[in-house]
Parts: structure tokens; C-alpha cells; sequence
């Protein structure tokens, strides 16, 4: 797995990869002697040795077309407050944000799967892929016909969902959405 500063590399920009976010040299002789090695207490507990990066998936349209399946699964899973397809969906690290701050994946279920929150539609659209090895960026916007504890909350959304394939599987790492307002608001 790629450590997070090779995430942001392939979300922040390509300078971040030539600052050395990347394959980790190779290791020199004597490097775990002198207590410089993964395992060794010299090493800052934070710091993680660099994975390779993505591989190119071998069939991009299957992936583009797994991943518009996803978001359409994805709205229908929340109006049905499939449970089931929910856990599958969230990686157990995502992270979401949106209007009100950041979201984990416990914080996500227990508002998406609570009475508090009804959906009674969601129409997903404008979807954009953009694949990098395993890790792929989503962008569309939903128009919903929610409520809150009986309160409108109706509108149009726009969101970013970055996926990785872990285990042959897509799964969402991170999340983000933004409210589309009418052009005067």
C-alpha cells in the first residue's frame, strides 16, 4: 500500500512525486546495523518505508465502468439503507467531508443508516473518472430529495470520492461534498 504522502502526491501534483514520494531506494549496506532500517528504534514511529507506486490497471474502461457502477450502487444502497453494501463500499480508514467537517466511516453509517436521515431519491450524473494504478479520483454531482428529522435538505451536490484497489476490490478511502447553489445565491 502507498504511504499517505504518495497519496497526496497523486492528488497534490506531480512536484510532490520528484520530492520523493515514490519507489524507496534501495536499502545500503549496513543501513539496518546503523539502526536506519524499517524495524530499527532510530526510525521516527510515524515514519513508513515508501511502497512501489500503482501499477496501470490492465483494462481501464472495466475499471471506469466498475467505478460509475459503484456511485450508482452507492446512491441506491443509501435510499435502501443497505447496511451491507455500505460497509463493502467505505474502506474502514475513509474519510469524508463535507459542509459540517470531517466524517469517519463509523460517524458516515451511523447518520446514513439512522431514522434521523431519509432519502427518497438520488440521481447521480455528470459522472468523470480519472484512474491512476489503483487509485482512482470520482467527480459528479447528485441531485436528492432528503429530509432530516423532517427538515428539507433537498438540494444539489457536488462530490469527489478517491477510491483504491485493495484486494481486487474498489473501495472509497475518501470523500468530499459541497453544496451546488443556484448561480445568484
Amino acid at each position: 500500500m502507498r504511504t499517505p504522502a504518495c497519496l497526496q502526491a497523486l492528488l497534490l501534483g506531480p512536484f510532490l512525486l520528484l520530492s520523493g514520494c515514490g519507489p524507496a531506494p534501495p536499502p545500503v549496506n549496513g543501513d539496518a546495523a546503523a539502526g536506519t532500517g524499517p524495524a530499527s528504534p532510530g526510525r521516527a514511529a510515524t515514519e513508513r518505508p515508501s511502497a512501489s507506486l500503482p501499477r496501470p490497471s490492465s483494462d481501464p474502461a472495466r475499471d471506469e465502468a466498475e467505478l460509475i457502477r459503484l456511485e450508482r450502487d452507492y446512491a441506491q444502497a443509501l435510499i435502501r439503507k443497505d447496511r451491507a453494501f455500505l460497509m463493502r463500499f467505505y474502506a474502514s480508514d475513509w474519510r469524508g467531508g463535507n459542509w459540517m467537517g470531517f466524517w469517519s466511516k463509523s460517524t458516515m453509517l451511523k447518520s446514513v443508516l439512522g431514522t434521523r436521515y431519509v432519502i427518497k431519491s438520488m440521481d447521480v450524473r455528470d459522472l468523470k473518472v480519472r484512474l491512476m494504478g489503483d487509485v482512482a479520483v470520482v467527480q459528479g454531482v447528485d441531485e436528492e430529495v432528503t429530509s432530516v428529522d423532517g427538515k428539507d435538505t433537498s438540494g444539489k451536490w457536488a462530490f469527489t470520492d478517491v477510491f483504491e484497489r485493495r484486494d481486487g476490490a474498489w473501495v472509497a478511502i475518501a470523500s468530499h461534498t459541497s453544496e451546488v447553489k443556484p448561480t445568484g445565491e
